[in-house]
Protein backbone atom coordinates (compact mmCIF):
# COMPACT_ATOMS: atom_id res chain seq x y z
CA UNK A 1 0.00 0.00 0.00
CA UNK A 2 2.04 2.89 -1.03
CA UNK A 3 1.97 6.49 1.15
CA UNK A 4 1.39 9.39 -0.33
CA UNK A 5 3.95 12.77 0.39
CA UNK A 6 1.72 13.86 3.35
CA UNK A 7 2.07 10.36 4.56
CA UNK A 8 5.80 10.60 4.41
CA UNK A 9 5.84 14.57 5.63
CA UNK A 10 4.09 13.09 8.89
CA UNK A 11 6.07 10.24 9.19
CA UNK A 12 9.39 12.53 8.91
CA UNK A 13 7.76 14.78 11.90
CA UNK A 14 7.63 11.79 14.26
CA UNK A 15 10.73 10.91 13.42
CA UNK A 16 12.06 14.37 14.34
CA UNK A 17 9.73 14.88 16.77
CA UNK A 18 12.53 15.33 19.83
CA UNK A 19 14.16 17.88 17.85
CA UNK A 20 11.30 18.89 15.37
CA UNK A 21 11.90 22.13 12.70
CA UNK A 22 10.19 22.78 9.97
CA UNK A 23 11.40 21.15 6.27
CA UNK A 24 9.28 19.96 2.95
CA UNK A 25 9.13 17.10 1.36
CA UNK A 26 9.03 16.78 -2.22
CA UNK A 27 8.31 13.47 -4.70
CA UNK A 28 11.07 12.71 -6.71
CA UNK A 29 10.04 9.90 -8.77
CA UNK A 30 10.71 7.13 -9.28
CA UNK A 31 13.40 6.94 -6.44
CA UNK A 32 10.98 8.11 -3.52
CA UNK A 33 10.64 11.27 -1.72
CA UNK A 34 13.36 14.37 0.04
CA UNK A 35 12.67 16.51 2.95
CA UNK A 36 14.79 19.67 3.54
CA UNK A 37 14.91 18.00 6.99
CA UNK A 38 17.71 15.46 5.32
CA UNK A 39 15.54 12.70 5.62
CA UNK A 40 14.90 10.61 2.43
CA UNK A 41 12.03 7.72 2.23
CA UNK A 42 11.13 5.35 -0.70
CA UNK A 43 9.30 2.10 -1.27
CA UNK A 44 10.52 -1.21 -0.04
CA UNK A 45 7.95 -3.38 -0.95
CA UNK A 46 4.86 -2.66 0.68
CA UNK A 47 6.57 -0.95 3.41
CA UNK A 48 8.26 2.42 3.68
CA UNK A 49 12.04 2.43 3.97
CA UNK A 50 13.79 6.16 5.57
CA UNK A 51 17.18 6.93 5.00
CA UNK A 52 17.85 6.21 8.48
CA UNK A 53 17.18 2.98 8.23
CA UNK A 54 14.07 2.97 10.07
CA UNK A 55 10.98 1.10 8.35
CA UNK A 56 7.28 2.21 8.33
CA UNK A 57 5.20 -0.40 8.13
CA UNK A 58 1.13 -0.29 7.32
CA UNK A 59 -1.54 -3.20 7.06
CA UNK A 60 -4.74 -3.61 5.56
CA UNK A 61 -6.57 -2.15 8.36
CA UNK A 62 -4.38 1.37 9.22
CA UNK A 63 -2.80 -0.19 11.87
CA UNK A 64 1.38 0.93 11.88
CA UNK A 65 4.45 0.11 13.09
CA UNK A 66 8.01 1.49 12.61
CA UNK A 67 11.13 -0.79 12.93
CA UNK A 68 13.08 1.31 15.69
CA UNK A 69 10.10 0.67 18.26
CA UNK A 70 7.95 3.36 18.14
CA UNK A 71 3.99 1.79 18.39
CA UNK A 72 0.88 3.54 17.90
CA UNK A 73 -2.06 4.52 20.50
CA UNK A 74 -5.35 5.99 19.64
CA UNK A 75 -7.60 7.82 21.56
CA UNK A 76 -11.63 8.73 21.62
CA UNK A 77 -10.29 12.30 20.79
CA UNK A 78 -9.07 11.39 17.52
CA UNK A 79 -5.50 12.01 18.47
CA UNK A 80 -2.85 9.14 17.43
CA UNK A 81 -0.06 8.87 20.21
CA UNK A 82 3.63 7.22 18.78
CA UNK A 83 5.04 5.83 21.86
CA UNK A 84 8.18 4.74 22.79
CA UNK A 85 9.04 0.77 23.68
CA UNK A 86 8.45 1.48 27.09
CA UNK A 87 4.98 3.67 26.69
CA UNK A 88 6.28 6.91 27.38
CA UNK A 89 4.59 9.35 24.54
CA UNK A 90 6.60 10.96 21.85
CA UNK A 91 4.41 12.92 19.88
CA UNK A 92 0.62 13.03 19.06
CA UNK A 93 -0.67 13.96 16.08
CA UNK A 94 -4.43 14.17 14.70
CA UNK A 95 -6.27 14.96 11.28
CA UNK A 96 -7.53 18.53 11.23
CA UNK A 97 -8.48 18.83 7.75
CA UNK A 98 -8.12 17.23 4.19
CA UNK A 99 -4.98 17.42 3.99
CA UNK A 100 -3.77 18.68 7.03
CA UNK A 101 -2.23 16.98 10.47
CA UNK A 102 -1.72 18.33 13.74
CA UNK A 103 0.78 17.73 16.17
CA UNK A 104 1.16 17.93 19.99
CA UNK A 105 4.38 19.56 19.72
CA UNK A 106 2.58 22.41 17.86
CA UNK A 107 3.40 21.51 14.21
CA UNK A 108 1.38 21.06 11.50
CA UNK A 109 2.00 19.28 8.45
CA UNK A 110 -0.42 19.70 5.23
CA UNK A 111 0.18 18.91 1.53
CA UNK A 112 1.62 21.85 -1.20
CA UNK A 113 0.68 22.86 -4.89
CA UNK A 114 0.07 19.43 -6.26
CA UNK A 115 -0.92 17.30 -3.18
CA UNK A 116 1.06 14.40 -4.99
CA UNK A 117 4.36 16.44 -5.24
CA UNK A 118 4.89 18.13 -2.13
CA UNK A 119 3.96 18.63 1.49
CA UNK A 120 5.34 20.96 4.17
CA UNK A 121 5.77 20.59 7.82
CA UNK A 122 5.61 23.90 9.79
CA UNK A 123 5.05 25.78 13.08
CA UNK A 124 2.09 28.31 12.32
Amino acid sequence: MPMNVLEIAVYAMVLTASHPNSFECVAVKPEGVNCTNGLTAKADGPNLLFSTGVVVRKDNQGRVSLSNGLQTRFDSSAWVAFQDAGQKPVVSVRKTGPLRFRFSNGFQCEAMGNPEDMARCYKP
